[in-house]
Order: structure tokens, then C-alpha cells, then sequence
């Protein structure tokens, strides 16, 4: 099947974004052709730093901001923070209650379209009727090439070159700063 551009008035996106990668690019890409408005959503935009966390919600926020200035400036791609509900790292249906609820207050509406990378644990996350009003976009993970898991490992291994192949060319002068803060989240431990 071939969507038009815009077929759906609002769509949403829920990531960490511990960082940005062309993984997540292709979901945001995706929204943003099929989506009049995009929500990207930070989560565990309040947890605490650490290795599992090293970037805060305003740093990744910024990192999104230099890739899709243009799509922010026309109001076309809104970058929020998401806070942790009750439990950090618990995906549940009331999780996702709650997601859909954040979004409609950004947005005046629930959203239309959900998009994410294929996901064991993606059905936990929303009830059948939450769904059941959603249209799922799941690109297949090995789509999206690479992890954030995968980009810190570069970064905590000084592997430049491999960290360039799988971030935007508009955040690799980044790189140091991104392997720093790195190294600052794991001392904390």
C-alpha cells in the first residue's frame, strides 16, 4: 500500500532517544510524511542520570532541534518530554493510557497514528481499545540498522568512524561531547 503525504491530521512517536540515531530518523521520517503534525515524544525525561540514561531530556531535545529545525520551525514536528509513569521502565496498558492522554493535551487530540520499531513488549504497552482507534506504523527493528545501545558502544570505544555511519552528518561535530557526557553518566555509578 502507498500513503499519501499527510493522510492522518496527528501522529506520535514515544522514544528515549539515549541518542538520536538514523534509526530513530526513519520512524520521524516516516511520521513526518504521513502526518500533518508529528509528536515526538522523550521518555524518562525525568530519570535520574546514569548509564542506562546518560543524555538528560533537554540534550536529546537539542539533538532532535539541530536535525529538524526546519520541520520544528513550521510546526510540524513538536519535541516534548514524556515524565515517567509511577514506575519508570513499566509498560503497561495504563502506561499507555497515559501516553495517549499526555498527547492529547499537546496536540488538542489523541492521536491518530502510532509509529515504532517492532517491539516484543509493544502490545503490554496499550489496551486492545486504545489500539483499535490508533493506526500502528512497526517498522521492523533490523529496519532501523542500528540501536542507541550499539552508538554509545562506538562512543565508549572511540570508534568515530562507525558512529558517523549511523548519526546525522548535522550532530557529528557532537561526537566529543556526546563520548564525554558518556563517560560522566558511567563514573556516576
Amino acid at each position: 500500500m502507498r500513503y499519501n503525504e499527510g493522510i492522518f491530521k496527528c501522529g506520535l512517536i514515544v522514544g528515549r532517544f539515549q541518542h538520536i540515531h538514523i534509526g530513530h530518523q526513519k520512524l520521524i521520517d516516516a511520521g513526518l510524511k504521513l502526518t500533518d503534525r508529528l509528536l515526538v515524544f522523550i521518555g524518562n525525561a525525568n530519570s535520574p542520570i546514569g548509564t542506562r540514561n546518560p543524555y538528560d531530556y533537554e540534550y536529546r531535545k537539542s539533538l532532535i532541534e539541530i536535525i529538524y529545525k526546519e520541520e520544528i520551525k513550521k510546526g510540524k514536528l513538536i519535541v516534548e518530554p514524556l515524565y515517567d509513569y509511577r514506575v519508570p521502565f513499566a509498560l503497561t496498558p495504563e502506561w499507555g493510557d497515559y501516553v495517549l492522554n499526555e498527547a492529547k493535551t499537546i496536540l488538542g487530540q489523541k492521536p491518530e497514528l502510532i509509529i515504532y520499531g517492532k517491539d516484543k513488549d509493544i502490545n503490554k504497552c496499550f489496551s486492545k481499545i486504545a489500539v483499535g482507534r490508533l493506526t500502528e506504523l512497526i517498522i521492523d527493528r533490523k529496519e532501523l540498522v542500528v540501536s542507541a545501545t550499539q552508538m554509545r558502544n562506538y562512543l565508549e570505544e572511540d570508534n568515530e568512524t562507525e558512529w558517523k555511519k549511523y548519526s546525522d552528518e548535522k550532530i557529528h561535530s557532537k561526537y566529543n561531547e556526546l563520548k564525554n557526557m558518556l563517560k560522566e553518566a558511567s563514573n556516576k555509578i
